[in-house]
């Protein structure tokens, strides 16, 4: 089957009409976005390539970028280059070259589609071994995406040529006398998908010859399987107006298979399997205020009835203890603003509590400080304790050392959005609090 079927296949069945429209295309200028600037040059009714420097390999980086460069004006259509120092940020993020790479590609094609609203999809050249390369990859690291591969469609961004395999495009390429440049790092097999694409594919190609076909298959019904899920998930979210969190009865009344999904989408896409496993273990044992912190930077945690998933980061005690005074006071630690006797918003933040006190009341200095261990508070003619306040109010635990109490020598006259102490109201001393936006 010739490359040119297998594109009008692959749009027809994935619904990729936008190609033809107007389009982004990811152009390194290797065989397979070669042929596809090539297929899209004379079918499509505007046309961006777009180039990016990776800074990995040099000079032979800097021919690439020039032969796009010169190709693009030879077919008379737009190019676009960008130069990115991927070594660097790989390093300063501690993660690998191959991820950091993936992520700049798709920040800069989405960042020129926000600027550039004309353009209605970008169109990279993934095509049908580099989906059976990433199935090898994901079987290999037990990914909850799975088998499914390579997604052909993903909102805006689309790849034509999954359908083809590398055979037919480089045949494409030698029947139009497409020329291509040849990437050096394709050849380094310490990088994971090359060592698959050198080794592991040609092993299992001698259990079956056709296996990149029976592969692009397999993605297919997988992607079909994983799409009907999708709507049964997309539906429990809009039913159950589910945002940044879920009742915890609600997720006990799914089927693991939709539970595990709906964890997925919270988590913005975030977990691996170990990490859902772990998420459900949590929920079958139960337990207000109960977490784990995943290796993805987040932490999964349950309060009273819901569970959330919740930055690690923002888990963390951050102590202060700040002494007030007249004006704004700013409480560096956290995200907030105490004004005293001042009617000035500060630019950022907006008012979310305020109360007067008597300056006969206030015994010393006035600070805010963090909550701590015994505190409590006189009201309602008794002492109550400040944690069981909070409880009852459902005031996540992660966000209690984070919310400003004012004090005197006496302890906590005011917790803002929750209680003041009997007999300290008055006109003398006006307390705002503000929290940034």
């Amino acid at each position: 089957m010739s490359l040119e079927t297998k594109i009008e296949k692959a749009s027809e069945l994935c619904k990729m009409d936008a190609i033809y429209e107007s389009v982004i295309v990811g152009f390194s200028g290797g065989a397979d976005s070669s042929a596809l600037v090539h297929y899209l040059k004379s079918r499509t009714k505007n046309l961006l390539c777009v180039h990016i420097n990776h800074m990995i390999r040099g000079e032979e980086a800097i021919r690439d970028e020039f032969f796009c460069k010169s190709i693009c004006k030879q077919y008379g259509v737009k190019f676009a280059s960008f130069r990115v120092d991927i070594p660097y940020l790989a390093e300063e993020r501690h993660q690998g070259i191959e991820q950091t790479a993936r992520e700049e590609r798709y920040r800069i094609f989405k960042c020129l589609l926000s600027q550039n609203p004309e353009y209605k999809c970008i169109a990279t050249a993934h095509n049908a071994n580099d989906d059976a390369e990433t199935i090898v990859f994901n079987l290999t690291r037990g990914t909850a995406t799975g088998v499914a591969g390579i997604r052909p469609v993903v909102g805006n961004i689309m790849r034509p040529l999954i359908l083809a395999t590398r055979e037919e495009i480089l045949e494409y390429c030698e029947r139009h006398n497409i020329q291509y440049v040849k990437d050096s790092t394709n050849e380094d097999v310490d990088y994971t998908r090359n060592y698959i694409r050198h080794h592991v594919v040609p092993a299992l190609e001698k259990i079956n010859p056709n296996f990149i076909e029976a592969a692009s298959r397999l993605a297919q019904t997988a992607t079909w399987d994983r799409e009907y899920f999708d709507k049964i998930v997309s539906k429990i979210f809009e039913d159950n107006k589910i945002e940044d969190k879920i009742d915890l009865d609600l997720i006990a009344s799914l089927e693991t298979p939709i539970a595990s999904r709906v964890l997925q989408r919270m988590s913005g896409d975030r977990l691996d399997y170990k990490s859902i496993q772990a998420c459900l273990r949590l929920l079958s044992e139960g337990g207000v205020g109960k977490k784990i912190n995943l290796p993805q930077g987040i932490s999964f945690k349950l309060e009273r009835g819901y569970a959330h998933f919740i930055e690690t980061k923002n888990l963390e005690k951050k102590e202060f203890r700040v002494t007030i005074k007249e004006g704004l006071n700013k409480i560096k630690a956290v995200n907030y603003i105490i004004g005293v006797n001042t009617d000035e918003i500060p630019l950022g933040y907006t008012e979310i509590d305020r109360v007067s006190l008597s300056a006969e009341a206030v015994s010393g200095q006035l600070i805010a400080r963090n909550k701590e261990d015994g505190d409590t508070i006189y009201q309602g003619k008794m002492t109550k304790k400040l944690k069981t306040i909070m409880c009852a109010k459902h005031i996540p635990s992660h966000k209690r050392d984070k919310i400003p109490l004012i004090c005197d020598d006496n302890g906590v006259l005011f917790a803002p959005r929750l209680v003041t102490r009997d007999g300290v109201k008055g006109k003398d001393i006006t307390i705002t609090v503000y929290e940034g936006i």
